[in-house]
């Protein structure tokens, strides 16, 4: 008696477990078209995938990062201390040791030395400030985040595209692999329950 009452749950947690199991696999594959009965099979995300490129592109332009914050983060760089740096070292390249050696010719090298970094420094830096607004609405106007997030997906081979999928949503996918065991399980418990009262 108490067999036949287990008998149900455990055959409808096995059930639901392999029927999400199967369904979930069926997402990704088959990768490419397969004719069966004379119907093409192919699963339901790599059929779909030029879809959900541009979903996921649109997305990511929309939420997360478009050419306009690209543009803006261009337009925030500070330059200065990158520039201060690559002056320095060139400064200090040209004007030798050689130069300094000598006490009078070193003094007047160092004064020398502190104006042309100083100079060199305020006009590069004059001039970024003049064309960073003008190469920020270039990028802007040429740089569509959109089309190169489709591209870079669409060139993907599909096992590769499934593996991205999978390492953003693998939880979730075992989660329902689970939950239809423990609904088949429920539904066999009810069926046991069902027996069990019915006097069956």
């Amino acid at each position: 008696m108490i067999s036949k009452l287990l008998l149900p749950p455990v055959i409808g947690a096995i059930i639901g477990w392999f029927t999400n199991y199967v369904a979930i696999k069926l997402l990704f594959r088959p990768h490419h078209p397969v004719e069966v009965f004379g119907y093409k099979v192919q699963g339901l995300i790599p059929k779909r995938r030029k879809e959900i490129a541009r979903s996921i592109a649109h997305t990511i332009e929309k939420e997360l990062l478009s050419s306009e914050d690209l543009a803006g983060v261009l337009n925030g760089i500070d330059w200065k201390g990158e520039v201060e740096r690559s002056v320095e070292e060139v400064v200090e390249h040209r004007f030798s040791s050689r130069y300094t050696a000598l006490p009078i010719v070193g003094v007047v090298a160092e004064n020398l030395k502190y104006h042309v970094k100083y100079i060199l420094t305020k006009e590069i830096l004059g001039q970024i400030d003049k064309k960073k607004g003008s190469l920020a609405a270039k990028f802007k106007d040429n740089v569509d985040i959109r089309d190169l997030m489709i591209t870079k997906i669409d060139r993907l081979d599909v096992h590769r595209f499934e593996g991205l999928l999978t390492e953003f949503i693998a939880r979730e996918l075992k989660h329902l692999e689970w939950l239809g065991g423990v609904m088949g399980f429920i539904i066999g418990l009810m069926q046991s329950g069902y027996y069990y009262f019915a006097g069956w």
